[in-house]
């Protein structure tokens, strides 16, 4: 079995370090969705690189009014957008640095006007990974470190027993200081299930 760790909207400086540091005490290793808020903290972004992690395009201003204006992707600015912010991270991780892996605000599966944005992303080469399992740290009230490892827990389950390719969505923004609490016991639970 595979779960894929994957964290949205970072990095920040409050909530970056600690998921860094208890992704290198488990020695395990994620994805980050990074949007352009990386600008103001490079250094996070080069220690996310430098540890191993995969850095993948979380567009470049995470703007749903610019992206999916009236809740249709708008392709033009969807593609302006991570080429942006791919051109961003270049002059931070090197020229050489390249990812064709992104992941859309708000999920793929969100908005209406897909098809077009299917054949931009066949044409621009560009992989979509959206998730199947969440902490739920971004959706409805608040949620305490207990309650994410009780959701995470519901999320993984209930994709049943055979499930053996899990994509968790958490994030590592400002806010999210109950997600990097709960990190471990969701590391130690996910290792407990295989």
């Amino acid at each position: 079995k595979v779960i894929y760790l994957t964290f949205d909207d970072g990095p920040s400086p409050t909530n970056t370090p600690g998921v860094l540091d208890v992704l290198d005490k488990y020695n395990v290793k994620a994805t980050f969705f990074v949007t352009n808020q990386f600008s103001n903290y490079q250094y996070m972004i080069k220690k996310e690189y430098e540890s191993g992690h995969s850095i993948a395009v979380h567009t470049y201003s995470h703007n749903y009014s610019y992206l999916y204006p009236n809740r249709v992707m708008n392709v033009n600015n969807i593609v302006s957008d991570l080429q942006k912010n791919e051109n961003a991270m270049k002059e931070v991780l090197g020229k050489d640095f390249t990812t064709r892996v992104i992941r859309l605000p708000g999920g793929y599966w969100s908005w209406d006007g897909r098809t077009a944005m299917k054949e931009a992303m066949e044409q621009d080469g560009y992989y979509n990974v959206d998730w199947n399992a969440l902490d739920k740290d971004a959706e409805g009230p608040k949620k305490n470190a207990d309650q994410l490892v009780q959701c995470t827990k519901e999320s993984v389950e209930a994709l049943g027993p055979n499930a053996d390719s899990v994509v968790l969505l958490m994030h590592d923004t400002y806010g999210k200081e109950e997600t990097v609490k709960a990190l471990p016991r969701i590391i130690e639970y996910l290792q407990s299930q295989g």
